[in-house]
């Protein structure tokens, strides 16, 4: 697997070889993307003296909720589960070109199982930033603990404990190629003294199978080929250790390219190719097959078009089945009535495959969920509430459920 390692690294640099030949000499557009983003945060600061930049936020938000879509889990059927949270980001800028930060994000959930329980959350996250003239460099390092939603396999709620670190760096070239690499080592747990899913139904085996050391490392480059066009090639290759289940041992590796559109009003990203997963132990089936995420949005006047989908894989607790195939989408429109109220509806629909047969046919579990909701903004106060209908069909076990389904969502700047 190694020499496959070598061989994806050793084709996006043969790929790439034409395009910073042919790349332009005259550096038109010098800033990096990454540098931008920075610059960007710093203008949003609640606070600022000297060399410090502080920016702060409170929020509730249901544990399932995210900007492109909802999708309940089990756990929400008899009620709401809320996550309040209080991130604090705090920005050192000792010199022009150095810039430290710290993310601390304390959070409390309330959620139902058979009766309603409470936990303390976190996650912490350190950063130093270099910015050079055509480089920008970014390490960190991340702590996490914190109750999440997965949609997916479980379908239910699950506290899952990260620790990371990794590297960001962008290279440009020139005002028209560029080259973005990223390097980290995760460490996934789920630990069983925080709240942890019943193993439900009884074929399944516990969530802490999926405890896990992950590396990874993605490289692409990209060529603005046009004046508002670009394409790119980009590589992956990722290794997976279990700790508790030396079967689910592997390698996935991923060779792709694609393309993104910034029109001003409509902006376009498209991206795909072949993914492989090859576990050590021979026998658990492999996987090959396509991979790829396409997103989409459109402003036009008071009226904002989303559209996103995503084909991947992930790991399961389901019998030996050791992956799934999931495949999900979801489309979105916004309406600004006036300058304070927003109506939205939304949908998000996915479908989850597995090789494992069950009672004569392989596990296939469809989600949907479509609702409708409004988003209220004062100065320093925004909230919101959605509304909509859940459904989840499986093949196995009769994990099904629907209904009607709320999102609630509220957040506030000092």
């Amino acid at each position: 697997m190694r020499v496959v390692k070598k061989r994806v690294l050793v084709l996006v640099v043969l790929l790439t070889l034409p395009i910073l030949a042919s790349a332009q000499l005259r550096d038109r557009d010098p800033d990096l993307a990454g540098a931008k983003k920075l610059a960007g945060d710093l203008q949003q600061a609640n606070f600022h003296r000297g060399s410090f930049y502080l920016l702060s936020r409170f929020r509730i938000s249901d544990a399932g909720y995210t900007e492109s879509g909802f999708l309940p889990t089990g756990d929400q059927g008899g009620g709401l589960s809320l996550t309040v949270e209080a991130p604090h980001r705090l920005y050192f800028v000792p010199r022009k070109k150095t810039v430290y930060s710290l993310e601390v994000v304390p959070g409390y959930s309330f959620f139902k199982e058979e009766e309603r329980g409470t936990q303390f959350n976190y996650l912490v996250r350190a950063d130093a930033h270099f910015l050079l003239n055509h480089v920008y460099l970014n390490l960190y390092a991340l702590r996490a603990d914190q109750l999440r939603a997965h949609v997916a396999d479980l379908n239910r709620l699950a506290t899952a404990r990260d620790s990371e670190i990794g590297l960001a760096s962008e290279i440009k070239y020139s005002s028209r190629t560029s080259a973005l690499l990223t390097a980290r080592v995760r460490d996934t747990s789920y630990p069983l003294n925080r709240f942890q899913p019943d193993p439900l139904p009884s074929t399944q085996v516990p969530v802490e199978i999926l405890d896990r050391q992950e590396k990874n490392l993605r490289l692409s480059v990209l060529h603005k080929t046009f004046p508002r066009t670009s394409f790119f090639v980009a590589g992956e290759a990722s290794d997976y250790d279990f700790v508790n289940k030396d079967a689910y041992k592997s390698r996935r590796t991923y060779v792709g390219g694609g393309l993104s559109y910034d029109g001003g009003r409509t902006q376009f990203r498209l991206e795909g190719g072949t993914m492989k997963l090859d576990f050590d132990d021979p026998t658990q089936p492999d996987f090959t097959g396509i991979g790829a995420q396409a997103r989409v949005s459109r402003n036009n006047g008071r009226w904002t078009y989303s559209l996103g989908a995503d084909r991947d894989l992930g790991f399961s607790v389901f019998r030996d089945n050791a992956y799934y195939l999931s495949t999900s989408a979801n489309v979105g429109v916004d309406y600004i009535t006036t300058r304070k109220l927003t109506l939205h509806a939304r949908s998000a629909v996915e479908r989850d495959e597995y090789d494992t047969p069950v009672l004569g046919q392989t596990r296939t579990d469809d989600i949907s969920f479509t609702s409708v909701g409004f988003t209220y903004g004062l100065r320093r106060l925004r909230f919101g509430t959605d509304v909509g209908w859940y459904e989840r069909e499986s093949t196995a076990f009769g994990d099904e459920a629907s209904g009607i389904r709320y999102v609630l969502r509220l957040s506030f700047t000092p």
